[in-house]
C-alpha cells in the first residue's frame, strides 16, 4: 500500500474530523435562541441560515468520517450516500447563492468558511469512492483538484479550522500521490528530474507590431539602485515622474532560468499537470459586449488560447482547436489569464519570482487627484496577465503605482499622463459599478489595429468610421509616452497614468502594485 495514499486518507480523515466536531462563530451571538413570537429581521434570517447550513455541514463530515472508518474496518457504514451527496450539493449552491447576495466585501465570513469546507467534503468524498475501489484516474483527481480550486478562487480558501493552509498541502500531497500512482501505472520509476526546456512558446508576432516614435519611446536605464529610484519618483520629477523602462530589475528570477516560464512543460509540472483551475477572461476587452469569464483548468488554457500544439488532442476532447489562417492562428475568442493572484493560488510559481526592492521605495502620492490615492498596502498586491498575442487591457488608470514586469514575449504599451485625463473620457458608472478608471478611447479600434465590435450595416460602419476619425483627431495633440517590453524589463507606470497593453505574442507578465 502506498504510503502517499495512506497521507491522503489520514490527512481527509482529520479535516472531516475538525469540520464535523468544530463550531464555527454563531452568526448570531446576541440572540441565540430567536424566541418563535420574534418576526427576524431580514439580517437575522440570513444569519439564522447560515447556522443551520453550518449544522447540516456538521452532520455530513460525521458521515464521512464513519465511511472512513468503514473503510478501514471493512464493514458497512450504513450511510445513505446518495443522500449525502445531495447534502454537499445543497450546501455548495446555498452557499454560492449568498456570493451574489452581497457585495462580495460585505459577505459575511462564515459563507465563505462554509463554501470552503463543503468543497473540501467533496473533494474527501470522490477520494473516498477511489479508496474502495481501488482506482484512482485521471478523471478523479480533475474532480478532486477543481473542487479544491474552486474553493481559493472563489471564497479566498477562507476557512476558520482548515482553508487556504490546508488546502495548498493538499494539493502538494495529491500531486506528489498522483505522480506515484502514473508511474505505478506505468511500470516505471517516480521521475526526480529537471524540467528542460525542450519546447517553448513561440516569440512569433503575428500580427506585427505598432511603429515607435524615438520622441515618443520612454527611456531605458540599468544599473539603479533604491536611493536612485527614489530620488528620480520624488526629487527629480517633483513628484510628478514620468515612466521608464529598467532593463535588469528581474535578472535573478528563477522564471528566467532555473524555473522557465517559456517552457510550456515547466508551467504545466507547476500546475498539477495543467489540471489546476484559472480564470480566463473570454473576449478582446472587458468592456466589449459579450465579454465574459470562466473557471478553466490551465493544461485547457493552453490548448484553447495559448497554442493548440502543446497537448495532444485525442478525438473526443471537448476543446476545440484554434483553427489557423494564412499560417495565423485565429482563435474565434479570445482567452486571457488577466489580473490574477496566480502567485497567491499557486505559490509553487511564486517561488519563481522576487518583489523587486523598489517597490519598498517611498513614492509620491497621485498628482492630480487625491481622491484617487488608495488606502496604504503592507506588501505589493501581485497580479499575473497570460495570453496570446492580440490580448489587450483598455486604456485605464490605477491607483497605485505599477511595476510591469515582462517574463515571456512582447507587450506594446502606450501612456498618458494623469494631467490628460479630461481628454481621454473616462467612463462613468455603468450597470452600477463605477468605471471612471477606464476610458471610452479604443486605441486599438483608433489606430486601425483591431476592428470595432459593433457595425453591422454600411450606415452603422459609416458612422463608426466618422466618430473614429473624429476622436483620433481630438487625440492628435495628447501627449504620451509608448515603449515595446521585451523579456526581463521592467515598465515603471506611476500612479495616476493611464495606459494600454497590446500583447504582441504570447506574453506572460506580472505586475507589483504599491503606494
Amino acid at each position: 500500500m502506498s504510503l502517499l495514499r495512506d497521507q491522503v486518507l489520514s490527512r481527509y480523515r482529520n479535516a472531516a474530523d475538525t469540520i464535523a466536531t468544530s463550531h464555527h462563530a454563531n452568526p448570531n451571538p446576541e440572540n441565540p435562541n430567536t424566541d418563535a413570537a420574534h418576526e427576524p429581521s431580514q439580517h437575522e434570517s440570513a444569519d439564522l441560515k447560515g447556522h443551520a447550513m453550518q449544522r447540516l455541514l456538521q452532520r455530513q463530515a460525521r458521515c464521512l468520517a464513519k465511511l472512513h472508518e468503514a473503510l478501514e474496518q471493512g464493514t458497512d457504514a450504513g450511510v445513505d450516500e446518495d443522500l449525502l451527496q445531495t447534502r454537499l450539493d445543497d450546501l455548495a449552491s446555498v452557499s454560492m447563492s449568498t456570493f451574489y447576495a452581497y457585495r462580495f466585501d460585505l459577505l459575511p465570513q462564515y459563507w465563505r468558511w462554509i463554501y470552503t469546507d463543503t468543497l473540501i467534503l467533496m473533494s474527501h468524498y470522490s477520494i473516498l469512492q477511489a479508496a474502495r475501489c481501488g482506482s484512482f484516474d485521471e478523471h478523479l483527481m480533475d474532480c478532486v483538484v477543481e473542487d479544491l480550486d474552486r474553493a481559493l478562487i472563489v471564497a479566498g480558501g477562507a476557512g476558520k479550522f482548515l482553508g487556504k493552509q490546508w488546502i495548498e498541502g493538499t494539493l502538494d500531497l495529491l500531486s506528489r500521490f498522483w505522480e506515484e500512482e502514473k508511474a505505478a501505472i506505468a511500470g516505471e520509476q517516480r521521475p526526480h528530474k529537471r524540467i528542460k526546456r525542450e519546447t517553448t512558446f513561440s516569440d512569433c508576432e503575428p500580427f506585427g507590431r505598432p511603429s515607435l516614435s524615438a520622441d515618443k519611446t520612454c527611456p531605458r536605464f540599468e544599473g539603479w539602485t533604491l536611493d536612485r529610484f527614489e530620488r528620480y519618483m520624488n526629487e527629480e520629477s517633483q513628484g510628478r515622474p514620468l515612466p521608464i523602462v529598467l532593463t535588469d530589475l528581474t535578472k535573478d528570477w528563477p522564471a528566467f532560468s532555473d524555473a522557465p516560464w517559456d517552457s510550456p512543460d515547466y508551467l504545466l509540472s507547476k500546475t498539477f499537470g495543467g489540471k489546476r483551475l484559472v480564470p480566463i477572461e473570454i473576449g478582446r476587452s472587458y468592456v466589449d459586449q459579450g465579454w465574459s469569464q470562466e473557471l478553466v483548468q490551465f493544461k485547457d488554457f493552453l490548448t484553447r488560447y495559448i497554442d493548440p500544439s502543446i497537448l495532444p488532442h485525442h478525438a473526443g476532447d471537448d476543446i476545440e482547436p484554434i483553427p489557423q489562417k494564412d499560417g495565423i492562428r485565429t482563435p474565434h475568442n479570445v482567452g486571457y489569464l488577466a489580473q490574477h493572484n496566480l502567485f497567491g493560488q499557486i505559490p509553487a510559481l511564486r517561488s519563481d519570482i522576487q518583489v523587486p526592492d523598489f517597490c519598498w521605495a517611498d513614492v509620491p502620492p497621485h498628482p492630480t487627484t487625491p481622491a484617487r490615492d488608495q488606502a496604504p498596502v503592507d506588501v505589493p498586491q501581485l497580479n499575473a496577465w497570460f495570453g496570446p498575442a492580440k490580448t489587450i487591457t483598455p486604456l485605464h488608470t490605477d491607483g497605485y503605482h505599477n511595476l510591469l514586469c515582462q517574463v515571456v514575449g512582447t507587450k506594446y504599451v502606450r501612456l498618458y499622463a494623469p494631467g490628460e485625463t479630461g481628454r481621454l473620457r473616462p467612463r462613468g458608472v455603468e450597470l452600477g459599478v463605477d468605471m471612471s478608471n477606464t476610458s471610452e478611447l479604443d486605441i486599438g479600434v483608433l489606430e486601425g489595429w483591431d476592428k470595432a465590435v459593433d457595425g453591422d450595416c454600411d450606415d452603422g460602419e459609416e458612422e463608426e468610421d466618422w466618430e473614429r476619425s473624429t476622436r483620433r483627431e481630438e487625440l492628435a495633440d495628447v501627449p504620451y509616452w509608448e515603449c515595446i517590453l521585451q523579456p526581463g524589463d521592467t515598465l515603471v507606470i506611476p500612479i495616476g497614468w493611464w495606459h494600454y497593453v497590446r500583447s504582441l505574442s504570447i506574453s506572460f507578465s506580472v505586475s507589483f502594485w504599491w503606494n
